[in-house]
């Protein structure tokens, strides 16, 4: 089984800035995506690849994890990518507009049998970001091992039905997203919040919604988004303490032969101890 990710925020960059790869490798996220992809455009694709591979081989992420977002599967850009990346020192490919489990299925296959002996512990984050995909979502999440995470990409999954990029609106795609990772087992992982990028409050009320949701972690375009994102994804001391004393009480009534405890007022049953559980899982993660 593979061990869970810290992965409450993702910086992802442009593929061709070195510059910008270098600071966001010694920034407070969890991850950094370099993007070969829509923040990339066609004609810069091959010095992404090269600034890559640079990247890669040279800079010092330290505890962060290694995401490239490559271009969407079948399409010329993709192979192109994978030819480029030395995988041995990837932790994870970023993979845009999947739609269907053959898409995954395709990548595992390359990886599957890829010469490099990093590439069988590569991971796979699969976005959903059109309305096909989201309607075949827990699919896309059961089609590869190697998924450990389906990301929701509200901007192009907007763009798609005309809808507006509100709370409300988002609701239901997001729920979606959440339960078709959670019956798969992995992680989801909401849309960076693009409305102002520098509003550290706006980011922050942004996560809690996703976090209320069932989302684990968010994308982040900017530097000031990081802070709020860490601080939303990370149990804080008073939920970590409240959780220990579920779990405790729940495990004194089961020894006792019974089913449920009453903790802070609250009634307490398998399901209220599972969520507990997740908490100190989190935090543990986290460090805290």
């Amino acid at each position: 089984m593979r061990q869970p990710r810290l992965r409450r925020s993702l910086l992802i960059t442009p593929g061709h800035q070195l510059d910008r790869i270098r600071k966001a490798a010694v920034s407070p996220a969890d991850a950094v995506v370099m993007d070969i992809e829509d923040g990339v455009s066609p004609d810069d694709k091959p010095a992404a690849r090269q600034s890559i591979r640079e990247a890669l081989t040279s800079i010092d992420f330290g505890r962060r994890e290694r995401i490239v977002r490559v271009n969407a599967v079948g399409t010329a850009e993709h192979a192109a990518d994978l030819a480029a990346l030395e995988l041995s020192r990837l932790d994870a490919l970023f993979v845009p507009k999947v739609e269907s489990g053959d898409q995954l299925d395709e990548l595992t296959r390359f990886l599957d049998n890829s010469p490099e002996p990093n590439a069988r512990r590569i991971e796979i984050i699969a976005t959903i970001e059109t309305p096909r995909g989201l309607l075949r979502a827990l699919e896309i999440a059961d089609a590869s091992l190697r998924t450990t995470a389906i990301f929701f990409g509200s901007g192009d999954y907007t763009a798609a039905t005309g809808s507006e990029v509100t709370e409300k609106s988002l609701a239901t795609p997001r729920a979606i997203i959440v339960a078709a990772a959670s019956a798969a087992h992995i992680e989801a992982i909401d849309a960076a919040f693009f409305a102002a990028v520098k509003d550290a409050d706006a980011t922050r009320a942004d996560a809690i919604i996703a976090r209320e949701l069932g989302f684990s972690g968010k994308l982040v375009f900017h530097p000031n988004q990081i802070a709020p994102v860490n601080e939303v994804f990370t149990p804080s001391k008073a939920e970590v303490g409240k959780a220990r004393r579920i779990i405790e009480a729940y495990e004194a009534a089961r020894v006792a032969g019974k089913g449920t405890a009453v903790v802070d007022g609250i009634f307490i049953a398998i399901d209220i101890a599972r969520v507990a559980e997740r908490v100190i899982a989190r935090a543990t993660l986290a460090g805290q």
